[in-house]
């Protein structure tokens, strides 16, 4: 770690509260050992240091080589939401196996995650990567001594500005636990797959926000005459870099918040990014190799003001896998953010 450091300090705006660590110098300069996030490839680790600031509170610097969880953007668009999304999951492994003395070797389970936005998020600008400051609490979410649950609650500050909050609930298991804990969802004796998942034609990726069909998630369900209008099969390339950088035996649950996102835009063309809120809750484990149907439900935009939200819920063998309340502009409000392809 290069001592080219920074002091982590904060103004407080909108209601912020300013950091409390004015003397905590914290690292901007490399990425964190791509073991420390549970990564494969060194380009997806965003953490750059992390330091105690008191009882279960600390200051975390990240560094956004990209202004897209997924793609490029150009220079003028505003960096995207589900970086801040990514760098509060790396996080919550990082604190865990650092300050809480989590094992290398336990497994972590997403349960629930938000984000509130206040301000959209700095465009990149120029080629340099951008800084960004995460003031975090950890809160305990079980009293067992055998179970690791916390919720992370973090603040964003952009060169001093505080842009909005995010918070993400998870657990850490033994590994012979979540064995058990996977066995409950896995097939029955007379069921068989082929682990492989079916084909089906991807949306326009300018409809889902992209520009290349390896970035959809979305496709047309088989029969369509029978399926809701507002109603997607999930698209999975186990070979993309970004959303499967690291082997995993269910759905990983980034890629099922960037399928909530692209069945929002999908499913409220009048709406687009950046999105100012989003909350998530994970109920069960995400079979590979089975069909999953995701579900939009729009709220009327007349009604709606100068926001609106769409329930969005995937469902794998009649059981809902995770559910979410997405949050996003009118086209009108977001038009300058669109996507530079």
């Amino acid at each position: 770690m290069h001592d080219t450091a920074a002091p982590a300090t904060a103004r407080s705006q909108g209601g912020a509260t300013p950091l409390t660590t004015p003397k905590t110098r914290l690292s901007f300069t490399d990425p964190l050992p791509r073991t420390a996030v549970h990564k494969a490839a060194d380009a997806e680790v965003l953490l750059t240091d992390a330091r105690r600031t008191g009882t279960d509170r600390f200051a975390i610097a990240a560094l956004w080589p990209r202004d897209h969880f997924l793609r490029h953007r150009g220079t003028g668009a505003p960096s995207d939401p589900f970086l801040l999304v990514e760098s509060v999951r790396q996080a919550a492994i990082l604190l865990s196996h650092r300050f809480y003395g989590v094992p290398d070797d336990h497994p972590f389970v997403l349960c629930a995650l938000d984000f509130d936005l206040e301000h959209p998020l700095p465009p990149r600008g120029n080629h340099s990567p951008l800084g960004v400051l995460l003031e975090a609490n950890c809160v305990p979410t079980t009293d067992s001594p055998r179970r690791f649950g916390m919720r992370l609650e973090t603040r964003a500050y952009v060169a001093g500005q505080y842009i909005g909050r995010a918070s993400l609930d998870w657990e850490a298991m033994a590994p012979s636990s979540y064995r058990r804990v996977r066995s409950r969802g896995t097939l029955a004796g007379n069921e068989v797959t082929t682990n492989k998942e079916p084909q089906v034609t991807p949306l326009p990726p300018t409809l889902v926000g992209h520009c290349h069909d390896r970035d959809v998630l979305l496709g047309w369900e088989p029969d369509r005459a029978q399926s809701p209008g507002l109603s997607w099969r999930l698209r999975m390339n186990r070979d993309h870099p970004v959303l499967f950088d690291h082997h995993s035996d269910h759905i990983p649950g980034m890629l099922l918040l960037e399928a909530f996102r692209q069945a929002a835009l999908a499913g409220a063309p009048q709406m687009t990014a950046p999105f100012m809120q989003l909350s998530a809750t994970f109920t069960s484990f995400g079979e590979l190799g089975f069909p999953v149907t995701l579900h939009a439900r729009v709220a009327d935009p007349e009604t709606a003001g100068k926001y609106s939200d769409i329930n969005v819920t995937a469902l794998q063998r009649g059981k809902i896998l995770a559910s979410a309340v997405v949050r996003g502009a009118f086209a009108a409000q977001a038009a300058e953010h669109g996507a530079a392809c």
